[in-house]
This record gives structure tokens, sequence and C-alpha cells, in this order.
């Protein structure tokens, strides 16, 4: 099964959000690149913050189990 986060639409359309976003925050003209624009506006692109949460939501869950794994055979 493939995440939503990997999804090329849904990709597509939260960096035209957020360029629009970037465009407003850094005065700028629209012929400036999406990449360009995270830089002037000072923002990490959105794909990477989703990633970034994606993993330590994850992660988080992941030692959640273990934590009930370690203390349900301690007993």
């Amino acid at each position: 099964m493939e995440k939503a986060s990997n999804k090329a639409s849904y990709n597509s359309k939260l960096i035209r959000v957020q360029r629009l976003i970037n465009i407003r925050i850094a005065k700028s003209y629209g012929t400036v690149s999406n990449e360009a624009l995270c830089i002037l506006a000072g923002l990490t692109r959105i794909t990477i913050k989703i990633e970034e949460t994606l993993q330590f939501y994850e992660y988080i869950r992941g030692s959640t189990k273990r934590r009930h794994w370690l203390i349900a055979t301690w007993d």
C-alpha cells in the first residue's frame, strides 16, 4: 500500500499551496522558482516537513509498542 505522502498528485497540490503562501511572504513575482521562494521566505518545503513528521510519528508509535511489550514481559 502506497503512503499518501508519496503520491505525486498530493505533493503537487501541497507544493502549489505552499508556493502561493511563499509568494505572499517573500513579496516576490510568480516567476521565481519554488525552491528559491522557500529560501526567501525562510520556510522548509512542505513535502520535507511532512516526511519528517511522518518519520517522527512512526518512531514514537514504534517506541510506544516496544515499551508496552517490555512492561508486559516484565510482569
